[in-house]
């Protein structure tokens, strides 16, 4: 590990902290519902896919890549087993089928892209965010393939592909071919990307601050039943788990720690966008999200210290 655990937690708190402008900047009304899209477009399409190529293109030897290359196969295992799991659980509870399927997708797909990549990138650095490249990677296609499928009652439409192939996923593939053919970027290139790049976290981390800003606590009994179960699921014995499958593989240390940090991000964001156009409970959706995020802030540091 590069730094002590102490100080990894301070430094997540550091970067959570950043939220607390955005939290201000919703209820003051400086962010509203369209630059809050655009804020996200920005992230996804004009600052992390820099961010992505330098540390996979710039900041790792071909070798260490290689050493991280169990990190997909994990996050990919991990997303399996608490999918089918969640699943059944729903079922033994006697859920009806869309609140079921959403749970489960909940339970099951963590935040790695949006929330982790940012995080990780400023308490690891570009050694640590390549190997949380490589995590979300194994995060990815089931998003586009397992999460869909499972929404949609087992007839999730082949476009859903089409959505692995978007900047972010361009700009790895991009940072490996460079990486392997040994290509060096010249300072003019490499200077203008990492600033750019480096703009990815405040500016995550102050539009989840915004939506945070509009989480809404109150609810039904049985909803909140089935909230404080995706809380639990996502938070505590998704990173529990994670901690048990790691043993077996080879994995460097810095590559493990961020797996496990990766297995503990809140539900995935695009939870509510996927629900809303193939099915399952919208409102719980979107309650989760804003739910989990808010206790990862908490739950968060509190996996660096048990388990990294």
């Amino acid at each position: 590990m590069l730094v002590s655990n102490t100080e990894l937690i301070q430094r997540v708190l550091m970067v959570f902290s950043l939220t607390l402008f955005g939290v201000a900047a919703r209820k003051t009304g400086i962010i509203k519902e369209e630059i809050r899209q655009t804020l996200a477009d920005l992230i996804m399409n004009l600052t992390l896919p820099p961010l992505i190529f330098v540390a996979v293109a710039a900041d790792l030897t071909w070798e260490q890549l290689t050493a991280g290359i169990y990190s997909p196969l994990i996050a990919l295992l991990l997303v399996v087993i608490v999918m089918a799991g969640a699943l059944g659980l729903g079922r033994l509870l006697r859920w009806p089928g869309p609140q079921t399927r959403t749970f489960s997708v909940l339970c099951a797909m963590p935040n790695t892209g949006f929330i982790g990549l940012p995080v990780i990138f400023a308490v690891l650095g570009q050694e640590g965010l390549a190997y949380a490249v490589l995590y979300d990677l194994g995060t990815t296609v089931p998003l586009c393939s397992f999460a869909i499928w499972v929404l949609a009652g087992r007839s999730g439409s082949k476009q859903s592909w089409k959505t692995l192939i978007n900047p972010a996923l361009l700009a790895m593939v991009g940072g490996l071919l460079f990486n392997w053919l040994g290509i060096k970027l010249p300072e003019l290139v490499l200077t203008p990307l990492q600033i750019m790049g480096n703009a990815t976290t405040p500016l995550a981390m102050l539009l989840m601050g915004s939506m945070l800003g509009g989480v809404n606590l109150r609810g039904r009994g049985k909803r909140l039943v089935r909230l404080g179960l995706v809380c639990l699921g996502k938070l505590i014995i998704y990173p529990l788990l994670a901690y048990i499958v790691v043993l077996p593989f080879n994995l460097p240390p810095l590559a493990r720690a961020v797996a496990l940090i990766q297995a503990a991000m809140p539900s995935m964001a695009s939870t509510p966008v996927l629900t809303q156009k193939y099915g399952g409970d919208n409102e719980l959706a979107v309650t989760a999200v804003f739910i989990t995020t808010l206790l990862s802030i908490i739950t968060l540091p509190l996996v660096v210290y048990w388990l990294v």
